[in-house]
């Protein structure tokens, strides 16, 4: 993914010698270590900004690769405050933005939480809009698993769909040469979505995770049980001509078939996704673009190559608005 906009040449794996070089210029500042949205990532349990090792060999930051896909959802969410708010289909506005939000899976394992890539918070703090973002990372096959703790009631919030979960979680079975590390992905990010709309522990426990949502935001949101919706929004890679990558397809057929086999009750769905569970970026950025500063959709589609609105309907990826 070399981008004429990127400010620095990418090395052969993909990795810019900044992470700040694949970033919207206007959306740098915050994104220097003094900057308000630094520290999000910089605390998030995706170690986003650190470099690593593997197999003793140095590994650059996640957020300097142009294939970031925390970097793909900065880049579209970051310009959203007070002052450029933005209106979603749901027919709320959003003036709030947070980024690696840590959120509270099981009671038992506080310090093991999910980690949501965009949280929205509206203008009266009393609705969330939860994205988890891919760029590439469905390409990946590999099996995955939960934890023997997963299974027991006791380490729980309290939570109305907790034998849900619970019966999934036991028949869990991995699919072969699929991303099913998505789906357990999945599960736990509605676990922990459903807790804090049921358990101001579970929102305590957050807002200690996350100390950057700011007090007054925080008080205002547990003063009574938040409208929370979730959603995977996908970067739909292309293939030849029009037509979606071979992969794109197979994750989205993947989470279909979560969807239609999970026996979760009916009101999960209804209350905390959002009318389809694979969002795509495509068409988000047909609904932000009126609304986004000055350039920014211009840098995107110049930024991610494969975004363009080319879904026609023949591909089972939700249209937004």
């Amino acid at each position: 993914m070399n981008s004429p906009v990127l400010s620095a040449k990418p090395d052969e794996k993909g990795y810019l010698p900044n992470y700040l070089d694949g970033i919207f210029p206007g959306g740098q500042d915050a994104m220097k270590p003094e900057g308000k949205f630094y520290r999000m990532f910089d605390a998030g349990n995706g170690s986003e900004l650190k470099p690593s090792k593997v197999a003793g060999n140095a590994i650059p930051p996640k957020a300097s690769a142009v294939h970031s896909s925390s970097m793909l959802a900065y880049n579209f969410f970051h310009w959203i405050s007070k002052e450029h708010p933005f209106r979603f289909s749901d027919g709320k506005t959003y003036d709030k933005v947070y980024f690696e939000v840590k959120m509270p899976v099981l009671k038992s394992h506080p310090k093991s939480p999910a980690n949501m890539d965009v949280v929205l918070v509206s203008d009266d703090c009393r609705s969330m809009l939860c994205f988890e973002s891919k760029l590439s990372e469905y390409i990946k096959y590999g099996d995955a698993e939960f934890k023997p703790a997963y299974l027991e009631r006791k380490n729980y919030y309290n939570n109305h769909f907790v034998d849900d979960f619970i019966e999934y979680i036991k028949n869990f079975k991995n699919i072969d040469h699929a991303y099913n590390y998505g789906i357990a992905q999945m599960v736990k990010h509605l676990i922990a979505i459903t807790n804090l709309h049921q358990s101001n522990y579970a929102m305590a426990d957050m807002f200690a995770l996350n100390d950057f949502i700011e007090p007054d935001v925080a008080k205002k949101m547990l003063e009574a049980p938040l409208n929370i919706k979730f959603a995977n929004i996908l970067y739909i890679l292309g293939a030849e001509g029009c037509v979606p990558h071979s992969e794109t397809l197979n994750y989205i057929k993947l989470l279909a078939q979560f969807r239609a086999t999970a026996c979760f009750d009916d009101m999960l769905w209804q209350y905390f996704v959002l009318p389809n569970y694979a969002y795509n970026y495509n068409d988000m950025l047909a609904i932000m673009r009126s609304q986004m500063p000055d350039g920014l959709a211009d840098y995107l589609e110049a930024r991610y190559p494969h975004l363009h609105s080319w879904n026609d309907g023949t591909y089972p990826i939700h249209r937004i608005g």
